[in-house]
């Protein structure tokens, strides 16, 4: 049977491995290799609730993954790292050391308890993903051990969804030793098995967005979601002659706090309306998506304070609809409900009206319509300023100059992407304004020290084609021969 050809995003896997990882991996055997990309949201959000949309793209970069079955129960995982992100990583183990002898993970507290003392704390991350597949019904106790290995290949620094993007290429390599047939794998449940598990394991909040992009996005394509039990995606061709790009403004996350404050803050507002509503004998609203600006204006932002405090709203709703928002409500932390629900209210009309400006421009070609859609980046950057406060001078020095370039340079948006969990701006222009949109960032770099890259490749989800299943040194051979032919 011929073996499958490599496809080439994953040669420098290939050949990475072959150096790094051969002592653990018998490269003349079958083996799995995975690949998922980084993600960037490009507009709405960051609230998920129901009615609510937002627009994402997968990146160029990826993460990648080489697993392998061994005959013992033997576990050994390398995480290979670049040094400004600590090194490499690497844990041995068999499989009873994370797996009771009825089949369950063991408990969380012996599972952090054995890798502190492994000095391995990084492994809680793998356990969220395998708890998550099993949560969801995609992964079994595995019967052998196995070999695995990750590497990040992501852009340095922060941003990108990178630690969605690791947990989406650990989970498919999970489940490709496994056995599974490839057509029968859903991005839907393998992103719901990673916001779950980072959930649960790690208590941490995935948003739904970067794990759909990183499992779902088509390459050239724009990720469009409608949030709700069940989302809804669309992938929208990027126009031709069109670029969206990221630049890094670097110093680190813009605002890590920002996201999670003013999605905590506008849910608390919710709280408020859904009281309110409930008294009128109205239906409730099950996120802000499902106001119109006419109705928030018309009299429904009145029944949402200004400002709150965290402690106050704790002791006015002890058993509110939206039940684990308790948790997330900080008691010393001041909210501007008002503000921040307005912030959700009008960001998915932003997302869906960027949407349709690009296809009108692509179906016309006419430069009005991108400028339409690069207003909606620069609206939604001034609500994340004015309406949930954010603040960052590397950001607001690097927009300056993005700004004042402008429509003369082929550029015609910006927004801070990630609601601030990195320091990349998103940028749309023409495919022409890129040596221009470099020359910003050098200066940038050389006026800061700071940032300075750019990226705009537009990549491929994982579930998609980042697979696949052979031996590594039965392909030299034949990938010497293409090499030659296409020569």
């Amino acid at each position: 049977m011929p073996v499958p050809a490599l496809p080439p995003s994953l040669l420098p896997f290939s050949s990475l491995l072959k150096g790094a990882a051969s002592d653990i991996l018998q490269l003349d055997a079958p083996m799995w290799l995975t690949r998922a990309p980084g993600c960037l949201d490009l507009v709405g959000g960051p609230s998920e609730l129901p009615g609510s949309a937002s627009v994402s793209m997968a990146t160029g970069r990826s993460v990648y993954c080489a697993i392998q079955n061994r005959e013992d129960d033997k576990i050994i995982i390398r995480f290979l790292r670049p040094s400004s992100k600590g090194g490499n990583l690497e844990w041995q183990g068999h499989i009873p050391t994370i797996y009771t002898k009825k089949g369950p993970p063991r408990s969380l507290a012996v599972l952090r308890a054995q890798f502190e003392e492994d000095d391995a704390p990084w492994m809680m991350e793998m356990m969220a993903v395998m708890i998550g597949l099993r949560r969801t019904h995609q992964l079994n106790t595995p019967k052998q051990g196995f070999a695995l290995v990750v590497w990040d290949r992501m852009p340095e620094g922060t941003g990108f969804g990178a630690d969605v993007a690791v947990a989406t290429a650990v989970a498919l390599a999970l489940k490709g030793s496994t056995g599974l047939d490839k057509k029968r794998v859903d991005g839907i449940r393998v992103a719901r098995a990673i916001v779950y598990g980072f959930k649960e394991v790690l208590g941490r909040a995935i948003p739904m967005t970067q794990a759909l992009t990183c499992s779902n996005a088509q390459k050239g394509c724009l990720l469009a979601i409608e949030h709700g039990l069940d989302p809804v995606m669309q992938w929208l061709p990027l126009p031709e002659h069109v670029v969206v790009a990221a630049v890094d403004a670097g110093g680190g996350p813009a605002a890590p706090e920002l996201a999670l404050h003013a999605m905590v803050g506008a849910r608390m507002g919710l709280e408020h309306l859904n009281v309110a509503l409930k008294k009128a004998k109205l239906s409730r609203r099950g996120g802000w998506g499902q106001v119109t600006p006419a109705e928030f204006e018309g009299g429904l932002r009145s029944h949402v304070p200004t400002k709150e405090s965290g402690k106050d709203w704790l002791a006015k709703f002890k058993k509110p609809s939206d039940e684990e928002l308790r948790d997330l409500v900080n008691p010393d932390e001041n909210y501007r409900d008002r503000a921040l629900s307005e912030h959700h209210v009008r960001e998915s009309g932003r997302a869906r009206r960027f949407l349709q400006h690009l296809q009108d421009y692509g179906r016309t070609k006419r430069e009005d319509f991108l400028a339409e859609a690069g207003r909606v980046l620069n609206s939604s950057h001034r609500s994340l300023l004015e309406k949930c406060s954010l603040k960052n001078d590397h950001i607001h020095a690097l927009r300056t100059e993005l700004t004042n370039a402008g429509r003369m340079a082929g550029l015609f948006g910006t927004r801070l992407a990630e609601s601030g969990q990195g320091s990349f701006m998103v940028v749309i222009g023409h495919a022409t304004a890129m040596p221009r949109l470099r020359e910003i960032a050098a200066a940038h770099r050389e006026k800061t020290g700071l940032g300075g890259a750019v990226f705009n490749e537009i990549g491929q989800g994982g579930v998609l084609d980042g697979w696949w299943e052979g031996v590594l040194n039965a392909e030299e051979e034949s990938l010497t021969t293409d090499a030659t032919v296409q020569a």
